[in-house]
């Protein structure tokens, strides 16, 4: 180890100070404080918050629902944002008037719509103004130098940022509709109805595994398709506000119903309709068990049921099964999501069964007066003068958080009255790795995010938030906890080994019967503080609510992202990658930039050029590119994918000390640089989206968008060209590219086996002789 990587682990033990602060927002706004903190500092990903986000935001906010804290580095009078960015920017975005709010990410106070900070009545602004937020600022009290200050930065960075797992929508939904009377019909059914259960499976979910998830996921599908009905396919085929429009159609459905069981049984005897017909075109391989048929046959029928069509579907099998035989391309997977694939596939079962029926479907496919109609069962207020009232009624009566140390919780969590599983929270998804990160943390001493808690009239105390935290600790130690059952029960990572930890090298494979006595003291007296929200103060309060606000996060750092790559890699790999994006970026993208599109930049742009990179490392250190890319067979076509891009990650975080490696990865990215540039040449003319997009689109698609596997390919193809015939001619290697990508992508639509997949790879490995 290096003296700086002994200097860096002494410091994080000894030497790092933590100080814990609640502060307002006014004071963190203050004119000072937007002077000398630095929110976008190098390492920080791009501000990637949308207008719904940042909405739902700053709402929270006025709600006063507690949200994550600040993560500071403070040196001298330099305070720097490591961990959040995103909540610091919209803060002061709002109060600069930058942004105004859209009904879309108001859940509970859509009167707020459209209204910026300047807009908002005074009483609102002081709620605004006086909303307390945690901040954790972080500062080493020795001196150091600049490099080892940087890598301390960037380590507690990684440790807030990592091991973050974001609700699934699935997730989302299972907690959004805990207590949803349909719901709890449709699960009690599947619960004792094993048949049902897996006919559903069957026709919707045929790929998936058996898994905790399973059960959510049919019951999902089933509240989707119960109102789908009732959503004009041309307006769902759209998909902005797709999750919002059903959410409101659901409800209004439900709040309307008359008989919510004989509802049910209705939609139970479509399905079986849907199983009989399923039943009949089995035969046909290529449709049979596809989730987007079934979902277009089960719309039609319920259609027909609502409309009160009385069907004899035996007199019609021969004419189904023929159609569908005939027609089962246009519900193919590929592209299935595109807003023409979605209208190809309805309208083609439309027309199926208007012709069986007689019933015309036009009204289903297109209802020209939908927007209409939506704005009048959507549920909001748009009079703001009642705001005052209805903030009393929702914000949230917390007192400020109770420390307490981990023996205590872990005596806690044994009774019935501690519930770490309340029906809505997720189950338990951990793993080892970023388990280990947390009992590292303990063990340094670095403060874990809150729990948070709803404390029951009957004084149980539910776990909003923190559950994985608390998994992770109880799994180490060994303890035990009730579940949601009220049985105790183990952690699935019970009595684990430490894994990959970054500072406390040495505790490697350690479980905790192996650490000192001093270590495991440390973990037991380790503080956690706990926000405890008491349903007696409360009336009303919805634990789902808070428990989807702290834990939804539609923008979480992928762990092998440029995006975390940018704030942990060695700063002048990061900064030679940017310059080579930078400098071709208008025409040599992966995804348009925000500039050029408003869309939010995840440097997706940087990551295809890591990656490039990568891929030509490998290939000069392997003298192949197999260790990098793989070549898989699907059913229409070949796809071309990284193996593993963990070791990307892993790749990448070695380099900062290793000189020589350094160099050569730095060389690699020159490497790429001159291949962007031979690419332009080979294109010729003048360079631009339309160029390439004419290049890469071999199937003519009107609605193509670019894939990494478009470069991955033509990378592998120009790179090997360019070594063996740097003076060779460039419309020959740009035949061989187009060559190989129609056969990639099948635009021959012929029959892809194991003999065309072989020829395939033989042809490519012909063009790729180094």
């Amino acid at each position: 180890m290096t003296s700086n990587g002994k200097q860096f682990i002494q410091i994080f033990k000894n030497s790092l100070k933590i100080t814990p602060r609640t502060i307002s927002i006014k004071t963190l706004l203050s004119e000072r404080n937007l002077r000398r903190i630095d929110y976008k500092p190098y390492y920080q990903r791009n501000y990637v918050w949308d207008n719904v986000k940042q909405s739902f935001f700053i709402e929270s906010v006025i709600l006063g629902t507690e949200i994550p804290p600040l993560i500071l580095f403070k040196s001298g009078t330099r305070v720097e944002v490591i961990d959040g960015r995103q909540r610091f920017e919209t803060l002061k975005k709002f109060i600069e008037n930058d942004i105004s709010l859209t009904e879309k990410g108001l859940l509970s106070l859509p009167a707020l719509d459209k209204q910026n900070f300047n807009k908002l009545k005074e009483e609102v602004k002081d709620i605004f103004w006086n909303a307390n937020i945690r901040v954790f600022e972080f500062e080493v009290l020795v001196g150091i130098d600049t490099t080892i200050e940087d890598k301390i930065k960037k380590e507690i960075f990684r440790r807030y940022n990592t091991g973050i797992t974001p609700l699934t929508s699935i997730e989302v939904d299972s907690a959004k509709y805990d207590n949803d009377d349909l719901s709890e019909i449709i699960e009690k059914e599947l619960t004792f109805n094993v048949q049902l259960y897996q006919k559903i499976r069957k026709s919707f979910f045929p790929n998936e595994v058996e898994s905790e998830d399973l059960k959510e996921k049919i019951i999902d599908i089933l509240r989707k398709v119960y109102v789908l009905p009732k959503f004009p396919i041309s307006r769902y085929a759209r998909g902005a506000q797709r999750t919002e429009i059903f959410n409101i159609l659901y409800e209004t459905a439900v709040n309307n119903s008359d008989d919510l069981v004989s509802d049910f049984q209705r939609l139970k005897g479509c399905l079986n309709v849907l199983f009989d017909l399923q039943s009949s075109i089995e035969e046909n391989i290529q449709i049979s068990g596809n989730k987007l048929l079934s979902e277009c046959l089960l719309w039609a029928i319920l259609i027909l049921e609502n409309e009160g069509k009385l069907i004899d579907y035996t007199n019609f099998l021969n004419q189904i099964n023929e159609h569908y035989k005939l027609n089962y391309i246009k519900y193919s997977d590929e592209n299935s999501y595109f807003y023409k694939a979605i209208i190809t596939r309805f309208e083609d079962t439309a027309e199926l069964f208007s012709k069986i029926s007689g019933l015309n479907f036009d009204i289903f496919l297109r209802k020209n007066d939908f927007v209409h109609d939506l704005k009048k069962i959507r549920q909001s207020d748009s009079d703001a003068k009642d705001i005052i009232k209805i903030l009393e009624s929702l914000r949230i009566n917390k007192p400020s958080p109770v420390s307490r140390p981990i023996e205590e919780i872990l005596s806690d969590v044994i009774t019935n009255k501690y519930l770490i599983r309340p029906s809505y929270q997720r189950q338990e998804k951990i793993s080892e790795i970023k388990a280990s990160s947390i009992i590292e943390s303990i063990l340094l001493g670095i403060y874990l995010p809150p729990l948070f808690i709803f404390k029951r009239k009957d004084g149980t105390k539910e776990v909003i938030d923190g559950q994985q935290r608390l998994l992770a600790i109880i799994a180490f130690v060994g303890k035990q906890y009730r579940n949601e059952n009220n049985l105790l029960t183990y952690s699935m990572n019970n009595n684990f080994k430490l894994k990959k930890l970054n500072i406390l090298v040495d505790s490697n494979s350690s479980n905790y019967n192996s650490l000192s006595e001093i270590e495991k003291d440390k973990i037991l007296d380790f503080v956690v503080d706990e926000i405890i929200i008491e349903e007696s103060l409360n009336e009303g309060f919805e634990p789902t609510d808070l428990f989807i606000r702290l834990n939804q996060k539609p923008y979480p750092i992928n762990n092998n992202s440029f995006e975390m790559w940018n704030s942990t890699v060695d700063k002048e790999i990061i900064n030679r990658i940017k310059d080579v994006t930078g400098k071709y970026v208008s025409w040599f993208y992966s995804k348009e930039n925000v500039d050029i599109r408003n869309r939010t930049d995840r440097m997706e742009n940087e990551e295809l050029v890591t990656i490039l990179s990568y891929i030509i490392h490998v290939i000069n250190k392997e003298g192949s590119y197999e260790k990098a890319l793989g070549l898989f067979l699907r059913s229409d076509r070949i796809t071309c994918r990284l193996k593993n891009k963990s070791a990307i990650t892993d790749y990448l975080n070695k380099l900062e000390d290793n000189y020589h490696e350094r160099e050569s990865f730095l060389k690699s990215i020159d490497r790429t640089e001159s291949l962007i540039v031979k690419f332009g040449e080979m294109i010729g003319g003048e360079l631009s989206k339309e160029a390439v997009n004419t290049f890469f689109n071999v199937k003519k698609s009107k609605t193509f968008r670019r894939s990494f596997q478009d470069f991955y390919i033509t990378w592998l193809i120009l790179d090997s060209w360019e070594k063996r015939n740097k003076d060779g001619n460039l419309v020959d290697v740009r035949t061989d590219i187009r060559d190989l990508l129609v056969l990639l992508k099948n635009v021959d639509s012929v029959n892809v086996d194991e003999s065309y997949f072989n020829s395939f790879i033989i042809k490519l490995n012909s063009k790729t002789i180094y």
